[in-house]
C-alpha cells in the first residue's frame, strides 16, 4: 500500500493540523500548516478522519524538537513540536476562526497574552496509576487511547510534582497497596505544600494512609504534604482548597486571565453582576470593587466543587452553595483599580496555555485557562 502523504493548511480546535486529499478532510497529529508529511490512519473522530505524522517530508520553519520524551505518544500535549511563538499565532488563528463562524471579527490588534516561560508552569496533576512487574508506577493517557503511559518527567507540571510521583510509587510498593486508580498531586504555588490524594478502584478500601503518608514524607523530605486543604493566593485575596475543589492548573495565566476578564468587565459600585460558572468563587469576590456589598456579583456554580472557602481576616468567609451571594470579601490592600490592570481600550485574546490547546479560548473570549 503506497504511504499517505499529506499538506495540511491550518490548525483545528483540538492541536491537529487539517489537511484535504481527494475532497476528503484529515485531521493529521503532530504536524503543522504548511509541512509535508507521512502520516499513518487512526480511525476517524467526529466523522472526520483522523491521522498521525510518521515521518516529516517539509518541515515547517517553526518546527522544533519536542524537550518531552513522551511527546508523540503521551496525550498530554499536542503543540510541543512548534515555536512557542508559532503556537501563539496559531491559537490565535484558531480564536479568529471561531469568531468568524459567530458572525464576530477579532479586533486586529487584539494579543495572545503568552507566557515569559512556557513550561513547568502547571501547579495540578492527575496521573493514573499502573501495576506492573517492577511495581507501580504512574502515567497518562495515550492520544485519543485508554491505555496510560507510565512517565518520569514532564516538563509542563511544577518540578515539585515531578519529583513526587516516584516517591508515592515507592512508598505503595513497600507497604503493598492494591487496586489503586489514580493520584491527583497539587502544587502551592506561593507555598511549600503539596497537596495529594489518592484514589482506589471502586470504593475506598481500608489502608493504611496514615503510614503511607509519613513513609512519602520521609522519601521527599523538602516538601510539605498537605491531605486536607491548601491554600491558594492571588492578588490580596487567600481561599483554601482541597483536591476536590476546582482550580486552574496554570496560575501565572490565571492572573492574566482574571486581569484581563475584570479589565474588560470593568464593574462599577453601582453594578449587578451575574456570575455563572463560578466555580470556588474567585471571580466572584475579585470583582467587588470596593467592598460595597451592594455591588456583589450573583454567582452560580456549575459543578462539583467542594470544601473552598476565602481565608483570612476579612469578614464571614464566603458560602459555596449553587447559587450563592458574593457579600464577603477577604481584606484587600486597596480599593478601586486591580494591581496590574490595563486600560479597557483594547480587546485580549486570554491567556494561552503552552503546548496545549483544550484551555485557550478557542471558542470565544470566555474560555478559561486550565
Amino acid at each position: 500500500m503506497a504511504p499517505l502523504i499529506l499538506r495540511p493548511t491550518a490548525l483545528a480546535h483540538g492541536g491537529a493540523a487539517v489537511a484535504r486529499e481527494d475532497g476528503k478532510v484529515w485531521l493529521v497529529n503532530y504536524a503543522l500548516p504548511g509541512e509535508v508529511v507521512e502520516v499513518e490512519p487512526r480511525g476517524r473522530h467526529g466523522g472526520v478522519a483522523v491521522s498521525a505524522a510518521t515521518r516529516v517530508i517539509e518541515a515547517s520553519p517553526h518546527r522544533v524538537p519536542a524537550p518531552c520524551p513522551y511527546f508523540g505518544e503521551c496525550g498530554g500535549c499536542q503543540l510541543q513540536h512548534a515555536a512557542y511563538s508559532h503556537q501563539l499565532a496559531l491559537k490565535r488563528q484558531v480564536v479568529e476562526e471561531a469568531w468568524s463562524r459567530a458572525g464576530l471579527r477579532l479586533p486586529s490588534d487584539a494579543p495572545v497574552l503568552g507566557m515569559d516561560d512556557p513550561w513547568r508552569y502547571r501547579i495540578r496533576g492527575e496521573f493514573e496509576a499502573i501495576a506492573g512487574h517492577g511495581g507501580w508506577r504512574f502515567g497518562f493517557h495515550r492520544l485519543r487511547s485508554h491505555s496510560v503511559l507510565a512517565i518520569d518527567a514532564c516538563p509542563i507540571h511544577d518540578l515539585r510534582i515531578e519529583q513526587a510521583l516516584p516517591a508515592f510509587a515507592k512508598a505503595a510498593d513497600e507497604l503493598g497497596l492494591k487496586g489503586l486508580q489514580n493520584l491527583l498531586l497539587t502544587a502551592e504555588p506561593n507555598g511549600r505544600g503539596l497537596l495529594w490524594r489518592l484514589r482506589h478502584r471502586g470504593p475506598e478500601p481500608k489502608w493504611p494512609r496514615d503510614e503511607f503518608a509519613r513513609r512519602v514524607a520521609e522519601l521527599i523530605p523538602d516538601q510539605v504534604l498537605l491531605d486536607d486543604a491548601m491554600s491558594l493566593d492571588f492578588w490580596d485575596l487567600t481561599f483554601r482548597v482541597s483536591s476536590d475543589t476546582f482550580v486552574q492548573t496554570n496560575y501565572e495565566q490565571m492572573l492574566v486571565l482574571y486581569r484581563t476578564a475584570l479589565d474588560m468587565l470593568g464593574a462599577g459600585p453601582a453594578d449587578r453582576v451575574l456570575d455563572l460558572y463560578a466555580g470556588i468563587g474567585t471571580l466572584s469576590v475579585a470583582v467587588v470593587p470596593s467592598g460595597d456589598p451592594r455591588s456583589a456579583p450573583r454567582g452560580v456554580r456549575a459543578g462539583r466543587d467542594r470544601g473552598a472557602d476565602p481565608a483570612g481576616s476579612g469578614p464571614a468567609g464566603l458560602r459555596l452553595l449553587r447559587a450563592f451571594d458574593a457579600r464577603a470579601r477577604p481584606d484587600r490592600a486597596g480599593a478601586g483599580r486591580l494591581p496590574g490592570q490595563a486600560s479597557r481600550d483594547r480587546g485580549h485574546v486570554p491567556a494561552d496555555v503552552p503546548h496545549r490547546v483544550g484551555g485557550f479560548a478557542g471558542k470565544g473570549v470566555g474560555g478559561l485557562a486550565r
